[in-house]
């Protein structure tokens, strides 16, 4: 294995229940559950003993849920990060439980997630975070750590708000139990008070979790353009993965900026005015003019009219780039209008040139299973019961697998579950009906 480094952290596993579409306590673990020795380097970060992988991937049919666990994550990680910042006081939590079970429906929801972050010295220290979360309040929240291998708490709240902090901790741990609000998480409250640990966390955790990419997502776009504008060697990296793609002869990127007019904003509700005026940036809006040149002429192009390859693409560069930078990426249906060769070059780029980021992605590419590309421990699958909960397993959960055999043929064949159950005669009939009428 490659000489790594000091690696900041790696997620381990994260478990999350009630909420969405997912009732029962369901964890994606990152540790490795097999050994492959010709992938072993690229695939696995070692620490502390344990192999980490960099790749989850998640199949599923649609509406199964496979988008809904990324989604939890992503609400968990920003509550737990920001919600002290990002939530007023009197603001709800916007937890959504699982609504389709008379019970859960009034019931909080569960998040827990494990991950490793390195402290000073280089050595790898485990947390263990938990939080339990209703619509308005926090109901529980413990954060523990193990600096020596034996777990210890650093702090752990209860229902009545009531802080109980380790026996390590020291600071202002008084006036940080008194600032957190019911609708905060302490660590998003110490990090506010400036505690140097918790800061820390903080600051580690926001800076490897990049959010997800959707399907189509104008925020991720809006960042990226804004990238491209401050950034000249950014963007030229950009140009440059658009032409090794294939995808035109793109010479430059241009961005014209623009504030909203005066005239629309004194339209939009107090509440919408003070934000852009707390937060200039989101004042503006930005339109990139892509250049095409062709027989030495230059063609300018409004990014409305590029394609759809070219529009998902420019989604996929950021994550990509950032692989270097201790990322936690999430992406929802990762080869949405791309060609396979362009999704199987996007994956071993991320293997090859990630160091300890992490990726977390759903997709319908059959193609993905047999491509040798994905281990069975990366690979996932997501199945609703008949009550409307989603459940996830992955290819290792299942007994008696023949390594030599055809994983897409084994999915085709439901030996996965997650496949649509398409009743065609009740469509045709259907069809048939109306075309009678």
């Amino acid at each position: 294995m490659k000489n790594r480094g000091i690696l900041k952290e790696m997620i381990v596993e994260f478990s999350i229940a009630n909420t969405f579409s997912i009732k029962d306590r369901q964890t994606i673990s990152f540790e490795a559950a097999t050994e492959d020795e010709r992938n072993e380097s690229q695939h696995c970060v070692q620490i502390d003993g344990r192999r980490i992988l960099k790749i989850a991937c998640l199949y599923g049919a649609n509406a199964s849920g496979k988008t809904n666990i990324l989604t939890a994550l992503r609400f968990y990680m920003y509550f737990a990060i920001d919600s002290f910042t990002e939530l007023k006081p009197n603001e709800a939590t916007h937890f959504v439980p699982f609504r389709f079970d008379e019970k859960t429906a009034h019931e909080a929801g569960e998040f827990n997630l494990v991950f490793y972050m390195y402290d000073e010295s280089g050595k790898p220290v485990l947390y263990d975070y938990e939080l339990t979360l209703s619509d308005t309040r926090v109901i529980y929240e413990k954060l523990s750590y193990a600096p020596k291998g034996t777990k210890k708490l650093l702090y752990e709240r209860n229902e009545s708000g009531e802080v109980t902090w380790g026996a390590g901790i020291t600071g202002a741990k008084k006036v940080i139990a008194q600032m957190t609000r019911p609708n905060c998480s302490v660590l998003s409250t110490a990090a506010q008070a400036q505690h140097p640990l918790f800061l820390k966390l903080y600051e580690n955790l926001s800076k490897r979790f990049h959010g997800m990419v959707a399907p189509v997502s104008d925020q991720l776009s809006s960042f990226t353009l804004k990238r491209i504008e401050d950034d000249a060697a950014y963007k030229e990296k950009v140009i440059g993965m658009f032409n090794a793609s294939d995808i035109g002869q793109i010479s430059d990127i241009r961005i014209e900026t623009h504030a909203i007019p005066q005239e629309f904003m004194q339209h939009m509700s107090a509440e919408m005015q003070d934000e852009l005026a707390r937060n200039p940036e989101r004042a503006k809006t930005r339109r990139a003019l892509f250049v095409h040149k062709y027989a030495d002429k230059e063609y300018e192009l409004p990014v409305g009219y590029e394609s759809a390859g070219t529009l998902r693409m420019l989604e996929l560069i950021a994550p990509l780039s950032d692989v270097m930078q201790h990322a936690f990426i999430l992406i929802d249906e990762l080869e949405m209008s791309l060609h396979e060769e362009l999704v199987e070059t996007f994956l071993r780029l991320f293997l090859e040139a990630s160091e300890d980021s992490q990726l977390l992605f759903t997709t319908q590419d059959q193609d993905l299973l047999d491509s040798g590309l994905l281990r069975d421990d990366e690979i996932w699958f997501c199945y609703k019961t008949d009550s409307g909960n989603s459940i996830y397993n992955a290819i290792t959960d299942y007994a008696e697998i023949n390594p030599a055999s055809s994983r897409k043929k084994l999915y085709q064949a439901g030996k996965f579950g997650a496949l649509p159950v398409v009743d065609v005669s009740q469509l045709m009939g259907l069809f048939s009906a109306k075309k009678n009428r």
